[in-house]
């Protein structure tokens, strides 16, 4: 019977991951809450089989809150961080008491708590701070790469494999990501540098330039002077 679960529950995960995974492909908000919230209810049962307690109350976690961001029309940030706070809270909480009292108190039973909180603060900062578009998007994919590995880790401890494959697919998605976004910082800022010397050269060739303008019209001047003054003292013989 324990192996017909898992079975069903590897069946079960595969679905959801590959709906969650086909998400991210979807334009419409709305359908791609849809698409994740279906991937958590199927978590929430595939880890109910598995007796894998902590990650599944997080599963319920982003269910609920994904539901609220569905019904709640709303496009101010204040209700989406309190929103987001509250979940916060509540996932670390269960997720701490379930492993405790439900899971035996394992040390795996707190990957996705760990995983889910982080990334649940990297998100709000990501909110909060006004660090640019750039650094938001470091942050939030940094906090992410920290909960899929927590994630994937916990699928192999918990034997639900399509967890631990498709957070390994996103952790090498992530990481060439943040490369890019790396990259791409040092490229603009080799720009910016080379754009600030060249400004500098500029400034220091009219410099340049400009001094030995004034001394040629100095010289000409002493010239002029020098040529009248010998005309009146011919004149004056």
């Amino acid at each position: 019977m324990e192996k017909t679960f898992l079975l069903i529950a590897n069946i079960l995960s595969l679905i959801g991951n590959v709906l969650a995974t086909a998400s991210a492909i979807l334009k419409s908000k709305k359908t791609m809450l849809v698409f994740q919230s279906s991937n958590h209810v199927l978590e929430i049962i595939a880890q109910l089989l598995t007796q894998a307690y902590s990650g599944m109350v997080q599963e319920v976690i982003s269910l609920v809150r994904n539901v609220i961001f569905l019904f709640v029309k709303t496009t101010k940030k204040l209700p989406k961080l309190i929103i987001s706070a509250l979940c916060l809270v509540a996932g670390v909480v269960s997720g701490v008491l379930f492993n405790i009292f439900l899971s035996g108190n394992v040390l795996y039973g707190y990957l996705p708590v760990a995983g889910a909180a982080v990334y649940a603060v990297f998100v709000i900062l990501a909110f909060l701070l006004e660090i640019g578009e750039r650094k938001a998007e470091l942050l939030m994919k940094a906090g992410l790469l920290f909960n899929v590995t927590c994630w994937g880790v916990y699928g192999f401890f918990i034997k639900l494999y399509p967890v631990l494959i498709f957070n390994g697919i996103s952790i090498v998605l992530l990481i060439l990501s943040l490369v890019r976004i790396f990259l791409s910082a040092r490229k603009a800022r080799a720009a910016a540098s080379r754009n600030a010397t060249d400004s500098s050269n500029d400034t220091t060739d009219n410099t340049e330039e400009n001094p030995t303008s004034d001394i040629t019209e100095t010289d000409e001047a002493k010239n002029l002077d020098i040529s009248l003054e010998e005309k009146d003292e011919e004149g004056t013989k």
